[in-house]
């Protein structure tokens, strides 16, 4: 599989919306609307293997405090294969980058960030965070 990750462009608002809800059908993300898309496109990456959309994730910036990993969704035929890895790693290497002290992620899939250096920051809750 050659997947290839780069910036999102208006151009690819419809297909990260098609993610976005297939993601939402199984609770894990929150819905947002193609307007919602459009608006903070310059925060979204994509993946996409022949020249198709397999992945989504947004990293916005809030300052340089805090930042936080958004709306990480991989299609189901892509998953298992390191997709979301590969763009969660990418989102932290422009966070350094960037030099932003902390990344921020909401999610139920703990495992997979805390591989990648999250850890719990709100004991009891499902936050984690990392200084990249």
């Amino acid at each position: 599989m050659s997947v290839t990750i780069r910036q999102a462009r208006v151009r690819d608002v419809a297909g990260i919306h098609h993610l976005v809800m297939e993601g939402t059908k199984h609770g894990k993300i929150l819905r947002r609307s193609t307007r919602d898309i459009k608006k903070i496109i310059r925060h979204f990456w994509v993946a996409e293997e022949d020249g198709n959309l397999i992945a989504c994730c947004a990293l916005e910036i809030y300052n340089k405090k805090l930042a936080e990993i958004r709306s990480l969704v991989v299609s189901p035929a892509a998953q298992k294969k390191g997709v979301a890895t590969g763009l969660l790693n990418h989102c932290l290497s422009l966070a350094r980058k960037k030099r932003i002290y902390e990344v921020l992620a909401i999610t139920d899939r703990e495992n997979l960030f805390k591989r990648l250096g999250f850890s719990e920051q709100l004991h009891g809750q499902k936050s984690l965070f990392v200084r990249p």
